[in-house]
């Protein structure tokens, strides 16, 4: 098969790999789409610690076409949504911690492959109605739920900021607003995605570039600040931002991933004063399958912005770097 290798900083190659080896428990899923991640790109960049050669990949949707011993093989011909890592459900990790973390079973990625494998429970059947393309967004859209379904129940009609409006940031705003919020602010300097960011839900759109979002929030809420404040870019001055316009005892989310060892530039004592909470979700969790069960419920029209085949990823990776749309796609076998 026809794989994608990333070889360290932005260079890949494409090459023949071996068709996967079908073992006890395991499925392999043709891929259909497998969208490009920010991580992806970070990763590339140097920003997280990752060992090259590897294919990367983890955000994917195909059709089963092989099942090993114990798996049913009505599964054959299944339309599927992948999650990287199907916890066992009985270790420490996923008993008190989350699946994603799963002390068993392994991450199952590269997805930027015409085929991978992965276990019989990480691969769900789509939603009716859901197409693989918009299904292959299951899995940040699972980070994002993650991270807003640690803040517990609030007020009705809460205010919330996203700052940032990837991929990310815009499931944000949608799982904020299908969870009561009333004005949800979307900041992003990128014109593209700042638009993008009302489809999603957003009440009030920031440019950084033309206004402060200082004045912005305070404005919207009488100096008070915001209930919830999430940053989906992964830049620690942005969290301290989201800490900074937090209302007393409101929250910040950390959606985005910010470089290992980044240290928070937070004044402590204003933010123990003001009692604000500070959360974050690594992954997608066990919110993956809910995730995609709610994406019929949002608008993801014109969200991907172009669809690559393995050959021309080294166009696809500098597209997504350069933030010239929201989401875009491999697709191996188009």
């Amino acid at each position: 098969m026809k794989v994608a290798t990333w070889r360290g900083g932005t260079e890949f190659t494409i090459d023949v790999a071996p068709d996967p080896v079908i073992k006890p428990g395991l499925m392999v899923v043709k891929v259909d789409s497998a969208g490009i991640c920010g991580t992806d790109i970070h990763t590339t960049q140097g920003l997280y610690e990752w060992d090259a050669p590897d294919v990367l990949g983890h955000e994917f949707s195909g059709v089963i076409v092989e099942v090993g011993e114990g798996v049913p093989s009505s599964r054959i011909g299944e339309e599927v949504a992948c999650v990287p890592r199907a916890g066992c459900g009985e270790c420490e990790a996923c008993r008190t911690w989350t699946m994603g973390h799963c002390e068993r079973r392994e991450r199952r990625a590269g997805a930027f492959a015409e085929y991978v494998m992965v276990d019989q429970d990480a691969a769900y059947p789509l939603p009716e109605g859901l197409s693989l393309e918009s299904s292959a967004m299951a899995e940040p859209a699972g980070c994002a739920l993650s991270c807003v379904d640690m803040l517990g129940p609030q007020e009705e009609g809460f205010d919330a900021l996203v700052i940032g409006t990837g991929i990310i940031g815009l499931f944000t705003v949608a799982f904020l607003k299908l969870r009561g919020a009333g004005r949800v602010i979307a900041s992003e300097p990128h014109p593209v995605r700042r638009e993008m960011a009302r489809q999603f839900g957003a009440d009030v759109l920031h440019d950084p570039g033309e206004s402060s979002l200082d004045e912005v929030v305070g404005d919207l809420t009488d100096g008070k600040g915001v209930q919830v404040a999430a940053e989906a870019v992964g830049l620690p001055a942005l969290v301290a931002k989201c800490v900074q316009l937090a209302r007393p005892r409101g929250h910040a989310l950390i959606v985005g991933v910010s470089p290992r060892r980044s240290p928070l530039p937070v004044d402590l004592f204003d933010m123990h004063f003001r009692e604000i909470s500070v959360r974050g979700a690594f992954g997608c969790g066990n919110s993956f399958r809910p995730a995609l069960e709610l994406l019929p419920r949002i608008n993801l029209e014109n969200v991907v912005g172009g669809r690559y085949p393995l050959d021309e990823i080294d166009a696809a990776f500098a597209t997504s770097a350069a933030g010239e749309g929201v989401k875009f796609m491999m697709a191996p076998h188009d």
